[in-house]
């Protein structure tokens, strides 16, 4: 089976069209590449999609002087925003929180967590 996985060309659905977070994804990934106009997940199937997004996982990152954390895309277009805020996020969003001065929330969504976490960014100069 894991032969299968490895290999998306051999999936059932490989010919089906990309899925939206595999559309955004490589979207993301070939922007942070700098091959953005390289690129179209739109001319792309599922297999193809996969194929593409493990390639430019392992490509060098273009701009390396990008802040550590930085959100490369703008949150307010993730696909997966509205879900539950990363344990990560929630911890920066407490640190920094506290030493603003400020209530840490009990929980939020990923992309009201990247907004706030760059909020206390400038609060805090964290």
């Amino acid at each position: 089976m894991s032969n299968q996985l490895d290999n998306p060309s051999q999936w059932t659905t490989g010919a089906d069209p990309p899925t939206s977070k595999q559309k955004a994804f490589i979207s993301t990934l070939a922007s942070s590449k700098g091959v953005s106009d390289q690129v179209n997940p739109d001319e792309m199937n599922k297999s193809e999609a996969s194929s593409k997004i493990e390639e430019l996982k392992n490509q060098p990152t273009q701009n390396a002087d990008a802040g550590a954390g930085q959100p490369i895309q703008n949150p307010d277009t993730w696909t997966t925003g509205d879900d539950k805020a990363t344990g990560k996020q929630m911890g920066y969003v407490a640190v920094m929180a506290k030493k603003a001065g400020e209530s840490v929330p009990d929980s939020m969504g990923k992309t009201e967590a990247s907004k706030k976490i760059e909020e206390l960014k400038d609060k805090t100069g964290m």
